[in-house]
C-alpha cells in the first residue's frame, strides 16, 4: 500500500491529479503539505485527507518521521525540487516529481550525487508518455505507416493574454511560470519540456540541440522566442519554434516519414483530431484528452512502486534527468 504525501496545492494538484492518487487497496493520500494552507484545506476536505500542514521545517519533520508515509509527490514550482527530493530520498522514499526535475546544472550535478548514494525511486510526471493520443501516434511510427521517419517539426504559437495555464495581466503578480529564478526559464521550461520528452519518447533519443532564442516584447526577463534544431541519434533532424507573444494560437506537432506525415496538438483544450496523410488521402482520427491528465500516468506509477517496494527495486523512470539537462542546455544557449 502507498500513503502519499503531497507537497504543494496549487493548479497542478487541483486541476491535473485531482482523485488519480486513490485507488483501493493501492494508493492513498495521507496527507498535505503546502505554503497556502487555505487551498490544502480546501483539496484536503475535498478528499478527506484528514493531516494537512503548512510548510514548516518543523512539518517537514513529520512527514518525514511519520512511519507510515512511504511516498511523496512534490508540486511545488521548480525551484524547490532539488530542495525536496534532497529532503526526502534519505528515508528510501518513493519519490514522484512535476517536471522540470531540476533547473540547472549545479542541481543535476548534485542529484546525481544523491542518486549514486542513496536507493530510491524517482519518477517524473511527464503524463502525455501515458494518454491515449500519444501513444496512439506512437504506434503508427513503430508500424512504419508513414514509412521511414526523416523530419520533425513542432510549432507553438500563443500570446501573453492566452497561456494554456496562466496568463500574463496588467496589474497582476507575473505567474512563477516566467520568472527565471522560480521556473529555470520561459515557456521552452514550462511547456516546453513536454515536446522534448515526447520527442524522446516517439521518435528517438537526442544527440544535440542547437537554440537561438530572443525577448522581443520585453514583457519579462526570460525568452519570448526560441528556435531550437535537433538531431537524433537515429539521424532523423527536427525543428521547434516556440513564440509566447504572437497573435496567432499554434500548436502542431508534425512527424514527416518517407510514405506520409502525421499531425497532431500536444496539449489540453486545442484540435483533438490527429491528421494522417498518405498516398495522397488524409485520415483523421479524434481522441480526446481525458481528465484529470495525470490519472493514466499515476496508475502506472502506482502499480510500478508497488511491484519495485516487494522486489527491492530501485530506479529512475521517465527520463526526467535527462530531460533536465537538456532544458539546461538550451536555457544556457549551448551545444548538448
Amino acid at each position: 500500500m502507498l500513503n502519499w504525501a503531497i507537497i504543494g496545492s496549487g493548479d497542478v494538484v487541483q486541476r491535473l491529479v485531482d482523485n488519480s492518487l486513490f485507488i483501493k487497496n493501492k494508493s492513498v493520500v495521507t496527507c498535505v503539505l503546502s505554503d497556502n494552507l487555505n487551498e490544502a484545506k480546501r483539496f484536503g476536505s475535498k478528499h478527506n485527507i484528514k493531516l494537512v500542514y503548512s510548510k514548516t521545517r518543523n512539518n517537514l519533520n513529520k512527514i518525514l518521521n511519520d512511519k507510515h508515509i512511504n511516498s511523496i509527490y512534490i508540486a511545488t514550482p521548480p525551484n524547490s525540487h532539488f530542495f525536496y527530493i534532497n529532503f526526502f530520498c534519505k528515508k528510501k522514499i518513493n519519490i514522484v516529481c512535476e517536471k522540470p526535475l531540476v533547473i540547472n546544472k549545479i542541481e543535476i550535478d548534485k542529484l546525481n550525487k544523491l542518486i549514486k548514494k542513496f536507493k530510491f525511486n524517482l519518477f517524473t510526471c511527464f503524463y502525455r508518455r501515458h494518454l491515449e493520443r500519444f501513444l496512439y501516434v506512437k504506434k503508427i511510427i513503430k508500424k512504419k505507416y508513414i514509412g521511414k521517419i526523416i523530419y520533425f517539426d513542432i510549432k507553438f504559437f500563443h500570446s501573453h493574454k492566452n497561456h494554456p495555464t496562466h496568463n500574463i495581466k496588467k496589474g497582476k503578480p507575473m505567474p512563477w511560470r516566467f520568472v527565471k529564478k522560480i521556473s529555470g526559464g520561459g515557456n521552452i521550461v514550462d511547456m516546453g519540456v513536454h515536446a522534448l520528452d515526447l520527442i524522446e519518447f516517439m521518435i528517438g533519443e537526442i544527440e544535440s540541440i542547437n537554440i537561438l532564442k530572443s525577448n522581443n516584447m520585453k514583457l519579462y526577463k526570460v525568452e519570448d522566442v526560441c528556435v531550437t534544431n535537433f538531431k537524433l541519434k537515429n539521424k532523423i533532424l527536427g525543428q521547434s519554434s516556440w513564440c509566447s507573444v504572437s497573435d496567432q494560437k499554434v500548436d502542431r506537432f508534425s512527424i514527416f516519414g518517407n510514405k506520409g506525415a502525421i499531425h497532431f496538438s500536444m496539449n489540453l483544450g486545442e484540435n483533438e483530431i490527429i491528421q494522417i496523410s498518405k498516398n495522397g488521402k488524409i485520415k483523421l482520427k479524434k481522441i480526446r484528452m481525458k481528465q484529470p491528465l495525470h490519472k493514466n500516468m499515476f496508475k502506472s506509477f502506482i502499480n510500478h512502486l508497488i511491484m519495485n517496494n516487494k522486489k527491492n527495486i530501485y530506479e529512475i523512470r521517465e527520463n526526467g534527468l535527462k530531460n533536465s539537462q537538456l532544458v539546461s542546455n538550451i536555457i544556457e544557449k549551448s551545444l548538448v
